[in-house]
Parts: C-alpha cells; sequence; structure tokens
C-alpha cells in the first residue's frame, strides 16, 4: 500500500495553545544527565506549535494483523511494530544494540520499513539510525517538528526522506489505521521533553508510545484536552520518576505498561516509585529487561492484547569464540562441526567500547577451522581487518559477544 501523509490546514484556536505554554511548572530533575539545549527564538524547531485537527478527522476501522515487538535493547528502545505486513520501527536503540534490531527484521522477514519513528535526538533513540538504515531501507523518517538538535537527525538519515510531525498530524499505517502525533506542542530546552508521543488504535484498542516525555510534557498534553486513555502504555523516559506522573497515570489508565530499560546500567530506571503508581492504578508491569530478546505483544481483532516473551525463530550453531587477545587486538573464531558455516551478516561486539564488527558478505568458516578478525593495530595478517585501532582495552575488563544474524549472543568470552 502507498504510505500517505495528511497534515490539514485547520488549526485549533490560539487560545488552547497559549493556554498549554502558559505558566507550566518545571518537574524535571536538574540531575539528569541528558543534555539541556539553550533555545533559540529564531529556530521554527525550538518554537511551540499549534494543535493540528487532522486526529480528529480519522476513525480506525476494520480487522487488522498487529505485533508489536518491544526489543531489549539494554537501557534504550527500540520497537518494531507489524503492521498488515508492513514494518515500522519507533526510535533505533543505541549503535551497539544494531545487531538485535537487525536480528529481529532477519528473523521476521523484514527487508524494509515503512517507516522509523525518531521520538528525540537522545543517543539511547538516535544511536542506531544510521546502521538500520543501511541495512534495511525506509521510506521516510519520521520526527516532531519541534527538536532542541534539529540537525542531529539530518545527519544520521543519509538520503532517507524525513518528515516533521506537527502535534494533531497524523501518518496512514493500513487503511483504518493511523499513528496519530499526540506531542510535543510546547519547546523544551531538554529534549526528552520534545518526545514525538504517538497514539495507536487499531481492533477497537489503543496503544500509547511516549519516548521519553516527562513531567512537563505530561503536563502540556494533558492541558491540551488530548484523549490519553490507553489499553498499553510505553511508559516514559525508561521508568524513572521524573516522569509517569499520577495525574497523567490516571488519565491514560493503562491495562498493560511497558517499560523500556535496565537496571543494570542505569539505576535509576524502573523507579519502584513509577511501578508501584502504575500497578496501583491496575496496570500490569513489563520491563524489556526481564526477557532475553524482548517482549511481544498481538492486538486481536476483538481488540484483546496479549502478551509473551519475544523468542526468535532462528539461531546460528557451530561457532565459537576461541579467543580474544588485548595484546594483539586480535578475535579468533572457530567452526566446531564438520561443515563449513557461513558467517556473513554475524557480528563481533565489545561490551565495554560498543564497537561493532559485521561480517561481510561471503564469510566463511571452513569446518574444524578458524577465522580472525583483528583491528588495524594488529600487526599481522588477520582474515578480517576491524577497522578500529584498538578494541580491548589493556587495563580495563571487556566481553567480547558473538552474534548470530538474527540477534541471538551465541557466544561470549573476556578479553586476555
Amino acid at each position: 500500500m502507498k504510505r500517505k501523509f495528511r497534515i490539514l490546514p485547520l488549526l485549533l484556536s490560539l487560545a488552547l495553545l497559549v493556554g498549554c505554554t502558559a505558566g507550566a511548572d518545571t518537574e524535571t530533575d536538574p540531575t539528569g544527565t541528558e543534555e539541556v539545549v539553550e533555545s533559540d527564538a529564531s529556530d521554527e524547531h525550538q518554537t511551540d506549535r499549534a494543535l493540528l485537527s487532522d486526529y480528529l478527522a480519522v476513525t480506525p476501522s476494520g480487522e487488522h494483523d498487529v505485533r508489536v515487538l518491544f526489543l531489549n535493547v539494554s537501557k534504550a528502545d527500540a520497537i518494531l511494530l507489524l503492521i498488515d505486513g508492513g514494518a515500522w520501527l519507533i526510535d533505533t536503540g543505541t549503535a551497539d544494540t544494531v545487531p538485535i534490531v537487525l536480528g529481529a527484521c532477519e528473523d521476521l522477514g523484514v527487508s524494509e520499513l515503512r517507516g522509523i519513528f525518531i521520538t528525540h535526538t537522545d543517543n539511547d533513540h538516535t544511536g542506531g539510525l544510521r546502521q538500520i538504515l543501511s541495512e534495511v531501507p525506509a521510506e521516510a523518517v519520521y520526527t516532531s517538528t519541534i527538536s532542541a538538535d534539529w540537525s542531529k537527525v539530518e545527519r544520521l538519515r543519509g538520503d532517507t526522506p524525513r518528515t516533521a510531525l506537527d502535534p494533531g498530524a497524523v501518518v496512514e499505517a493500513a487503511e483504518g489505521v493511523w499513528f496519530e502525533a499526540f506531542g510535543p506542542i510546547r519547546y523544551n530546552p531538554r529534549d526528552d521533553n520534545n518526545s514525538l508521543v504517538l497514539r495507536l488504535r487499531v481492533n477497537g484498542a489503543t496503544l500509547l508510545f511516549t519516548g521519553d516525555m516527562m513531567f512537563d510534557e505530561e503536563k502540556t498534553l494533558m492541558s491540551a484536552g488530548l484523549d490519553l486513555r490507553c489499553d498499553l502504555l510505553k511508559v516514559g523516559h525508561h521508568g524513572k520518576k521524573d516522569a509517569t506522573s499520577e495525574s497523567f497515570v490516571a488519565e491514560a489508565g493503562p491495562d498493560i505498561a511497558v517499560i523500556c530499560a535496565n537496571k543494570e546500567e542505569e539505576s535509576d530506571s524502573v523507579h519502584k516509585s513509577v511501578v508501584k503508581l502504575l500497578e496501583k492504578a491496575g496496570a500490569e508491569v513489563l520491563v524489556t529487561q526481564d526477557y532475553a530478546h524482548g517482549i511481544e505483544t498481538t492486538v486481536g481483532a476483538d481488540g484483546k492484547i496479549q502478551t509473551a516473551a519475544y523468542e526468535t525463530t532462528h539461531r546460528g550453531k557451530g561457532v565459537v569464540l576461541e579467543e580474544v587477545s588485548k595484546a594483539d587486538q586480535l578475535v579468533v573464531l572457530r567452526n566446531t562441526t564438520g561443515e563449513d558455516i557461513a558467517i556473513a551478516e554475524w557480528w563481533i561486539a565489545s561490551r565495554t567500547g560498543n564497537e561493532l564488527f559485521e561480517f561481510p558478505a561471503g564469510a566463511v568458516i571452513p569446518a574444524g577451522g578458524t577465522v580472525t578478525v583483528g583491528c588495524t593495530d594488529y600487526d599481522g595478517a588477520p582474515d578480517y581487518r576491524w577497522n578500529e585501532g584498538k578494541v580491548w582495552h589493556k587495563s580495563k575488563e571487556d566481553t567480547a559477544a558473538l552474534i548470530d544474524p538474527w540477534g541471538n549472543t551465541v557466544d561470549t568470552m573476556e578479553s586476555r
């Protein structure tokens, strides 16, 4: 189906916008580590936007095949959606979690994306964009018009067209199904509060994706009178205590709340006060960290939402890490079987430095044999050259991970 994008010119009254932007309190955490960008009043991307009426003009209809994967990309966000065969991605994880996102695409037979929504410009949402687009092309990259760092996505998207969404705009996902942009409405120097908030109504159910929305943006959306009720909520800002207010939860009233986070990497995520608040409101709280590959969600024709652990249907076998040398900056892989194994699109990842090496097309490990991957500082002649001077830090602990084309970690080894 050809992608359709609609922005109607009719605006709601100016009084609504003024009401949304005047006198808002600031409840964000002043100790937060995300970058705060000074505003530029002359920049159209750093000014408030009027709420369009497009979302009022669409009415969901029909029965649809819907599958949503909240991928376990550690502390980051990456959500893969399949709607009537069309694939969409909300955020791209970090650079080092690209194999997980591409692995899910490979596992599900996704060779192209209808669109990628970037909720905001933090690295844990944009880090994988460039490499994902290089391997799985998308028709468009969608962002909010409001952004504290408009140029960042420009640098990452390459030749893929970019469409900026004002609040109230819609993007057609399938016949009778739309992504509806609810926010941001008001510019905030902290880009978490400029998160692209998306509502998806399908088969009678409502899913609300909030990026890293914090208290400030929650207030703006509630003040605008938007209908925030949902059956499933993607919890904002990784479940930290500077987001997901009691008043917002009361308006949203989700039955299921999904938190994309890893508490081991970010100790302030999945905060107990947020979990308690959601559970008190009657929501089942699910955290991607608790699932090896992530959380799979389906929306039945009757609107019933089912959740389960996402399990890949493919898994690479027969290849192990034999050596990871700090001194030589060399990795050795061994084929433990009696047959040649193709390793194109397999990956080696450094867990500490977040570097990635992908085996090229035609790469093969012979039966019972080995292949070597050397960094540019390695003096020998490896089978493959990693375009990094040093990957394995000589004084720090680091773990090498061998990842198959479907995102499974097949083997790990400490560098020595």
